[in-house]
């Protein structure tokens, strides 16, 4: 399915970088409730912002080497070795983070959520993208007008109302019987140890979005 001209416009300014472009536009192309947000974006006069895209692999440090020399560098590393996964933050100046992810080798077969994915899909493609939701507006209300366009949230919020960080999956879009790519909603907030919004990440919430994200 081709993007129509609010998304085309919202990625122009990536097309620099093939090894990016590429696969977000087959993500956005393949992926309703991505297109169902920018729809939700028009009618609110909001800003598509892309926080971030995944990336699922077997190898981090490998499937970081198709960025890094475009200009991602290593900026952090989250680990849940007890749920059986663990990924690297890579950051742009330009360009939305990078979260690359992967299982553990020694992980249990019930945790490998991530490798069977891989197993299916390939490394190639992204996992799913995380939209920043505009400062002010609070993640419930923004899953209201998703509802209202078709795209449910069976999981649930991560963060609880009026901390730093709040996240919620979409319903997995499946396609050839396994659940595939989900769109993330993320609301940042003031940090209050800072005085501004929180850019980062926190690893307990990753972990719970890692179990919504076959859902």
């Amino acid at each position: 399915m081709s993007l129509n001209h609010y998304l085309q416009k919202v990625i122009e300014k990536y097309k620099s970088e093939k090894v990016f472009y590429e696969p977000l536009v087959k993500y956005l192309e393949g992926n309703l409730a991505t297109r169902k947000y920018a729809e939700v974006c028009e009618d609110n006069r909001w800003d598509y912002i892309i926080d971030h895209l995944a990336v699922r692999t077997h190898n981090i440090d490998e499937a970081a080497k198709r960025f890094t020399p475009q200009g991602w560098t290593y900026f952090d590393k989250v680990e849940f070795h007890d749920q059986g996964w663990w990924a690297k933050v890579y950051r742009h100046s330009s360009f939305p983070a990078l979260f690359i992810d992967q299982s553990y080798d020694d992980a249990p077969d019930k945790l490998l959520i991530i490798k069977r994915w891989v197993d299916k899909f390939g490394d190639k493609g992204f996992h799913h993208a995380a939209v920043r939701l505009p400062q002010g507006v609070e993640i419930e209300d923004a899953i209201s007008l998703m509802n209202k366009k078709g795209i449910n949230f069976p999981g649930k919020i991560t963060g609880a109302k009026g901390t730093r960080l709040r996240q919620i999956f979409s319903q997995a879009e499946v396609v050839d019987g396994a659940p595939f790519s989900v769109i993330e909603l993320i609301q940042r907030n003031i940090d209050s140890k800072t005085g501004k919004v929180y850019m980062g990440f926190i690893a307990e919430q990753a972990d719970s979005l890692m179990k919504d994200s076959v859902l």
